[in-house]
């Protein structure tokens, strides 16, 4: 049986955390709430803090010991989770691939019925992983690198073309977005352009950085942002493809303004269709420091549904069909 985290789980919660995997680097990283503290601050806040959280508990006929849970963070004022703990592990229980699989479906319904329109994975690559998350419909977005820098950054002058994102910059955003992230990866995200650290929800404890603009001409050709927490600092690079070879300058500024230190790194993603920033963090100190993979689960689709039109003088009425939204169905 699957439901909604309460009080009586507190107890199993806390015993199967540590045999669980959380997901996006940049939350365990940066953040890593124990799952325990974040199912507790969802459940008593109406889920205007902390995780939204369901467990497993099987039943006699399953067996007692089949227990496991999962939590999803909401996207502030999207209608979108991403998912940020599973347990048990794959490796820590012999049905822990059917629980992943029950727990995702579960949280595909739970988000369906709620408005939520997608529920996003950032996982580790691993085939076991992704053929689970696959089979519960979640489908594969994008591979990216994370880069990693721990060493104090140079001091460097703000160029003139950079200048900080105010509220006005929406259109021109939207516009690099469109110029800068693959068309097919703009479908399966299937939302208005989202760049910059807005879409994020950011615990307490953390300082937003600041946002720029890279224009030339009225033109925006790269987004630069940052935010640090307690544990480091996540750095965002979004450019055209003809110019990300000359964003450099702007990418020192920006670094420039962060702490830095061996125990307070500065991450930065670069998804693999974003090679050449790959390349311009390697010759400012970055190195690799892990791979994952983003997967989407739609929640909703649109089937065609039979309705029947009644017209006057024909008593049985005729059979049209038309389009309406509903929910997709889950295997």
């Amino acid at each position: 049986m699957i439901r909604l985290f309460g009080l009586r789980d507190v107890l199993m919660v806390k015993q199967l955390q540590p045999q669980g995997v959380a997901f996006d680097l940049r939350w365990l990283l940066l953040h890593s709430t124990p799952p325990l503290h974040s199912a507790l601050a969802g459940y008593l806040t109406h889920y205007n803090l902390g995780t939204i959280t369901c467990v497993h508990e099987g039943n006699s006929k399953e067996g007692r010991n089949l227990k496991g849970f999962a939590q999803v963070w909401p996207r502030p004022a999207q209608a979108e989770w991403d998912l940020v703990f599973l347990s048990p592990a794959l490796e820590r229980h012999e049905r822990a691939a059917d629980l992943w699989y029950r727990l995702l479906t579960y949280l595909s319904i739970l988000g369906a019925e709620q408005g939520i329109l997608r529920i996003y994975a950032r996982c580790a690559e691993d085939a076991e992983a992704e053929d689970i998350f696959r089979q519960a419909g979640f489908t594969v977005v994008v591979r990216e690198e994370l880069f990693a820098l721990r060493r104090e950054p140079a001091a460097a002058p703000r160029p003139g073309n950079l200048r900080p994102l105010s509220a006005q910059d929406l259109r021109a955003v939207e516009e690099l977005y469109r110029q800068a992230v693959p068309q097919l990866v703009q479908q399966v995200e299937g939302r208005p352009p989202a760049i910059g650290l807005a879409r994020y929800r950011l615990p307490l404890g953390s300082r937003r950085g600041q946002e720029y603009l890279w224009i030339e001409e009225g033109k925006v050709l790269a987004y630069m942002g940052w935010y640090s927490s307690p544990k480091g600092s996540w750095l965002e690079v979004v450019a055209r493809p003809e110019y990300r070879a000359n964003a450099l300058p702007g990418i020192k500024y920006v670094l420039s303004l962060t702490g830095c230190s061996e125990t307070m790194p500065i991450y930065c993603p670069v998804p693999d269709y974003d090679v050449g920033l790959g390349w311009l963090l390697r010759t400012l100190g970055f190195e690799p420091c892990g791979r994952q993979v983003l997967l989407v689960r739609h929640t909703a689709a649109r089937v065609p549904v039979r309705h029947r039109l009644v017209v006057p003088g024909l008593e049985r009425g005729v059979n049209v069909h038309t389009s309406v939204g509903n929910l997709s169905r889950i295997h």
